[in-house]
């Protein structure tokens, strides 16, 4: 009986060595996995940094305006191009609702 116990702690101790071994490798290969996925956290965020500068430069107020001194053809609006208020139709108090949801309540 005692050898017999003796081997099923051997047996016991070598799967416990083997489920260890595999548990390190596959804690190597995460660490890799972790590290790359760093590392393209990394990059992406200097990507956002970069376009954040080139868009905040696309976006000046006097680039925009000469931008559009030159490309649009607008013209400073007068008074007389302003209506009044009771020439604007009115709206109607309600909207009438399709016939199928009437027939539902």
């Amino acid at each position: 009986m005692s050898r017999f116990v003796t081997f099923l702690w051997i047996a016991i101790a070598g799967l416990g060595a083997l489920a260890l071994y595999q548990l390190k490798h596959e804690v190597i290969a995460l660490e890799k996995e972790l590290a790359r996925l760093n590392r393209e956290i990394v990059r992406e965020q200097e990507s956002i940094h970069v376009l954040r500068a080139e868009w905040s430069h696309v976006n000046r107020p006097e680039r925009l305006q000469a931008l559009a001194r030159r490309h649009l053809d607008l013209e400073p609006m007068s008074p007389r191009q302003f209506g009044r208020m009771d020439a604007v139709p009115a709206l109607r108090a309600e909207v009438p609702r399709p016939a199928s949801t009437q027939e539902r309540r």
